[in-house]
């Protein structure tokens, strides 16, 4: 499928920078409270001249702002005092999301940019739950902003795992099909059965269900001017809104070294292909990357499929991980970390971390070609990073991990 290029757009920007096109952006933002919600609504709020962000909100204003003030303690005060954000109470499983028709009205005459960041990524969850979650409230969004008079764009946040059926390798920026399977067919046979034929060859259901979503999106509203963002694994914020921002729970290298640290035996990880080891890239990228390329993207007016990943950062691979892990030990842990054995059988048992893990022992290659402009902007929104800002970053990271173990561990 071909895209309208946005070459213009990106000579634009830049030669003029990016801050005069979201003068008069009003933005409907979904998933404020997440992780990556959160870095983007701080951006769109205090590093912006955004005109106004509709916030989704469940319940009321309220709850979402206690969850800004534990996610972000030193910028919630600031961000609601530059009066830029309204909260739309709403439900993403209802129709219509459960939102006022004022409100909606309101949403239909203002709103020119879309951010669905909403999503519930667990990699044991429930197919179906999966499906509801993370697959239908897009489809809904879309129907939403579908009669939204000013609109745009519609960025939606996809996973770069969305394609993780496919063979190591490289994976480019665009569709991919798992079968020939209709995608309607598909969801009516998954909302009925609460299985499908293919989930062996997905990652994850959280993966599965986003390359549903991909293509159904694209099937039922092939006339929505639409971004579909699919960044790899998140990891702890570079910059913004601090270093190593970001819930324990949405960072899933932090997940990972968590229950990594918590099975001090030996474990048995499957070797990269062709190697004795963790030579695959686990490919990671800071969450404020992530919203600063989906922000100039937008800026940009780019449409169809854009991956944010290492490629973009500081690529590094599975042994990398466990060397950062292993030199930043407190001295009194050193002899309480896992004996980490890598066999060449990849039929062999592997351990429990790594069986849930799935994407852990592949090697895929995410092409970000058409992110490379990106690296050449400066300012709040800026991708500018080497191999000493990873070093310090990761180190900053792993004290916190430690910390965080030597606490839970005291209290058990």
């Amino acid at each position: 499928m071909a895209f309208p290029a946005s070459s213009s757009h990106q000579n634009e920007i830049k030669e003029k920078g990016y801050a005069s096109t979201f003068e008069n952006q009003v933005v409907f933002l979904t998933g404020s409270t997440g992780s990556l919600g959160g870095c983007l609504l701080y951006k769109l709020a205090l590093q912006l001249p955004t005109r106004k962000i509709f916030v989704l909100v469940r319940g009321s204003g309220q709850v979402a702002e206690e969850k800004w003030r534990r996610l972000m303690p030193d910028h919630t005060t600031a961000i609601l005092g530059t009066n830029k954000v309204h909260f739309v109470v709403g439900d993403m499983k209802k129709p219509s999301f459960g939102i006022e028709s004022s409100d909606l009205q309101l949403l239909r005459e203002e709103v020119t940019l879309v951010i669905h960041a909403a999503a519930q990524i667990s990699l044991d969850s429930d197919f179906r739950e999966a499906i509801e979650d993370n697959c239908l409230p897009s489809l809904e969004l879309a129907g939403i902003a579908s009669r939204f008079h000013r609109l745009k764009l519609f960025v939606q946040l996809s996973t770069a795992y969305a394609n993780s059926f496919l063979p190591d390798g490289h994976v480019g920026e665009r569709l991919y099909s798992v079968s020939d399977e209709d995608p309607e067919e598909e969801l009516s046979s998954i909302l009925e059965s609460g299985s499908s034929p293919h989930t062996d060859r997905f990652s994850s259901r959280y993966a599965q269900a986003k390359y549903l979503m991909e293509r159904l999106l694209l099937k039922r509203f092939p006339l929505l001017p639409l971004l579909l963002v699919r960044p790899t694994i998140f990891g702890g914020a570079m910059r913004d809104p601090y270093p190593i921002y970001g819930p324990e729970n949405s960072t899933p290298m932090t997940k990972f070294a968590r229950f990594y640290l918590s099975d001090p035996g030996t474990q048995v990880w499957h070797a990269t292909p062709g190697s004795k080891s963790g030579t695959n890239i686990l490919d990671e990228i800071p969450v404020d990357f992530v919203a600063n390329a989906t922000l100039l993207h937008a800026a940009a007016k780019t449409m169809g499929v854009v991956h944010v990943g290492a490629q973009l950062y500081v690529p590094l691979t599975f042994d990398d991980y466990l060397r950062i892990v292993d030199s930043h030990a407190p001295p009194e842990m050193k002899k309480d970390l896992p004996t980490i054995v890598f066999t060449e059988d990849q039929n062999a048992p592997q351990a429990i971390l790594a069986e849930l893990v799935k994407a852990g022992t592949r090697n895929w290659h995410f092409d970000c070609g058409r992110s490379y402009w990106l690296k050449q902007i400066g300012g709040p929104l800026s991708l500018q990073a080497c191999k000493h800002d990873a070093d310090r970053l990761n180190s900053m990271r792993m004290m916190d991990i430690y910390r965080r173990h030597k606490e839970r561990m005291a209290r058990l």
